[in-house]
């Protein structure tokens, strides 16, 4: 997205707008922190999820985020940002680019592996369903793949890029400012376009995984590991949809909303198995009311024999009898 010299990039309003907009890219990154920081983080946990999207080493990427966000504070209290202090950001727009757009490109492909037939469309068919398969890949996916922690770091390389971008604009003389607002326009339309279809994409397999087939749901949930994990996976796309204002932005307006009611269950393995059993029951009830061939049995039939009480009370007698 070029601008040209009598474009808006050269309005101040504009450049401000972008500003703003940059700010929204990333509204929270605690989360992030937390689930890449956490005591059960495996060390080297960030290193491991940039070598497996052979992106660049960004070294200490919460520390890198934390010295952005500074940098903007100072921007934003003084109108600039010192020379010394943005010469120790100023190349880092670059690898902060290809590490974005690699992480986005890991976690996609993490779904296509995770996306066995059906379990990815937005249609009815499903008759070519393994719910098998689909929930053993997402696993693999969540797990061997650690495609939450993808989408953590991501959201914290993205916070450090819109803050460069900020920063930027603030730094580039006149001349300078329409290129720095063209590209972080650019920026804002591939957060809007590639987050947002990440969102709904991992929603629907995970969505997809929840709403098996009833047996197959019910031996899924003998798995500890695997309840453990896709809720996890739940929660990771919960905090990326709130880190990247998901809500705000209407990314999920148009979902579908039996998605939100199968990613309820993930969270509620208790609930999903009472649905189970209940539509089980209802099956073998409505069988025992119709006939092999799907008529009503005869009114004056008994549904089940009366149980034979009176040779038992017999018994039960003759027993108290013999024991007096």
């Amino acid at each position: 997205m070029a601008d040209t010299p009598g474009s808006a990039a050269h309005d101040p309003g504009t450049a401000a707008t972008v500003v703003r907009a940059l700010g929204d890219v990333v509204v929270s990154v605690e989360a992030a922190i937390a689930r890449v920081q956490s005591g059960d983080a495996p060390n080297g946990l960030v290193g491991r999820v940039l070598d497996a999207a052979e992106a660049p080493d960004l070294g200490d990427v919460v520390a890198r985020h934390n010295a952005l966000i500074r940098a903007v504070a100072i921007v934003e209290q003084r109108g600039s940002l010192p020379d010394g202090e943005w010469a120790a950001v100023a190349g880092q727009g670059a690898d902060l680019a290809v590490t974005v757009d690699r992480l986005r490109s890991r976690a996609g492909g993490l779904l296509d592996a995770a996306s066995v037939p059906g379990a990815d469309r937005e249609d009815d068919d499903t008759s070519d369903d393994d719910p098998a398969a689909g929930t053993a890949a997402l696993v693999t996916a969540a797990t061997d793949g650690l495609l939450g922690e993808t989408l953590q770091v991501l959201v914290l390389t993205e916070g450090c890029l819109a803050a460069w971008h900020r920063v930027r604009i603030a730094r580039a003389a006149v001349a300078d400012r329409p290129a720095a607002v063209a590209d972080a326009r650019a920026l804002l339309a591939d957060h809007l376009t590639h987050d947002g279809e990440l969102l709904r994409r991992g929603r629907r397999v995970l969505a997809r995984a929840a709403a098996a087939t009833p047996l197959e749901t019910v031996r899924r949930l003998s798995s500890a590991r695997t309840v453990r994990t896709l809720g996890q996976l739940r929660r990771d796309l919960d905090d990326f949809r709130s880190a990247c204002g998901a809500d705000a932005a209407g990314w999920l307006d148009g979902e579908d909303p039996a998605v939100e009611a199968d990613l309820a269950a993930v969270g509620n393995p208790l609930r999903v198995v009472g649905d189970v059993f209940g539509r089980g029951l209802a099956r073998v009830t409505d069988a025992r009311r119709r006939g092999d061939d799907g008529t009503e049995p005869d009114a004056a039939e008994p549904d089940a024999a009366e149980p034979d009480t009176a040779g038992q009370d017999a018994g039960g007698d003759e027993h108290r009898a013999s024991k007096a």
